[in-house]
């Protein structure tokens, strides 16, 4: 995991006019402030973090929820030609998106001076469509990007998906008590018929002695992965590439018109949050609807540069709806646009268009002639907030 669906074309829910889910708790994310932070930096982390499950969830919070906090990690990956390489490091998990889902990240130690440290992260929200959890991993230095399912198997969690050729993997956590697990990665080549294990990754919670005071709100374990997550600024290893999304770093004010294919149009309001993640190697994002007066955290984006594509690669998470939209693209002219394929095999298209400094305009299509032609479904117009800094 740490080493190495379906998709939606639009990026809100087609059935915006239903009731939504009430946010039941202030605590729940400062996604419901009225106030919109001034330091842009800190604009989507402000959003997107959570200190407790959302009640929607019930008792399939208890799943992840008690992991909550740091670990720290003796890692042990087995190579093909046999050998061991082994790593220290740590895990944090955290709420996110007012408790709908869990985003964790996995750090691996660097064993040179001067190299940087390795870096993932997942989230992972329970389908309630599905009765499944879903989780969505990403390390941007390889270029990795996976989607599992799975959830309690006899006081195991199991977790199977493929990875990007198409080879069967199967994710555990074992032997969980109050301070300790084993995380296992399996692969196989034949369908699961058998299973090879490719890593073994032991974790010890970090203790309350090692926090430091447990007066101090900055020790609050449930602060620990927010903490890390945030970074300054895109890593210099992306050189000009981050430029293409740092210039949406902060927060916009967003106008949606949805367009149904008989003609009718529905409007959303709401707002936009970038911010660099990740040690700076991914930009994040959260969509906030406002709806009344409530701020209701639809969902976050992913992006990465994957290097050895040569291209950007994002993934959009939306726990309220279960909507998983994997894209991918870059710039083309003076616009952005990522394409992907949906669940029937008919592709879509996002673009950044009109790219101004205080404004620009969202597209998302489909074509459901191969790319011949285009029908727009949503169209959002973002523009700086006027006090924005």
């Amino acid at each position: 995991m740490l080493f190495g669906g379906a998709a939606t074309r639009l990026i809100f829910t087609a059935g915006v006019t239903t009731v939504m889910i009430m946010i039941s708790t202030v605590l729940s994310s400062s996604a419901n402030r009225k106030e919109k932070p001034c330091d842009p930096h800190l604009a989507m982390i402000d959003a997107l973090q959570a200190l407790e499950p959302h009640p929607s969830l019930g008792a399939e919070a208890r799943l992840f929820d008690r992991f909550v906090g740091t670990w720290d990690c003796d890692y042990t990956r087995y190579l093909e030609d046999g050998t061991t390489r082994h790593a220290k490091g740590e895990l944090e998990f955290g709420w996110i998106l007012d408790g709908r889902a869990i985003q964790d990240i996995w750090i691996s130690y660097p064993t040179e001076p001067g190299k940087e440290r390795d870096i993932g992260t997942t989230i992972r929200f329970f389908d309630s469509r599905l009765k499944t959890w879903r989780i969505i991993f990403v390390n941007p230095k390889y270029g990795v990007l996976t989607e599992m399912k799975g959830g309690d198997e006899g006081g195991r969690i199991v977790l199977r998906g493929f990875d990007d050729e198409g080879t069967s993997l199967r994710w555990t956590f074992n032997d969980i008590t109050a301070n300790s697990f084993v995380w296992r990665g399996e692969k196989s080549r034949d369908g699961g018929k058998t299973w090879k294990l490719e890593e073994e990754h032991h974790m010890s919670r970090r203790v309350a002695s090692q926090r430091g005071s447990s007066s101090n709100p900055a020790n609050d374990p449930r602060f620990d992965m927010i903490r890390v997550l945030r970074s300054s600024g895109p890593s210099p290893s992306l050189g000009s590439e981050a430029k293409l999304f740092d210039r949406f770093l902060g927060t916009w004010d967003l106008d949606c018109t949805f367009y149904d294919p008989q003609g009718n149009t529905t409007r959303l309001v709401g707002e936009w949050r970038f911010g660099w993640a990740l040690d700076g190697k991914l930009e994040q994002d959260v969509i906030i609807e406002h709806h009344g007066n409530e701020r209701i955290a639809r969902g976050t984006t992913l992006r990465f540069f994957d290097a050895k594509a040569g291209k950007w690669r994002i993934v959009w998470i939306a726990p309220p709806s279960g909507n998983v939209a994997r894209l991918e693209g870059g710039a083309v002219g003076d616009r952005i646009v990522l394409n992907g394929i949906d669940r029937d095999g008919s592709p879509y298209r996002w673009s950044f268009n009109d790219i101004l400094p205080n404004s620009f305009l969202w597209r998302g299509e489909s074509s459901p002639d191969q790319g011949k032609t285009w029908r727009l479904g949503q169209e959002m117009h973002l523009t700086r907030p006027k006090t924005a800094e």
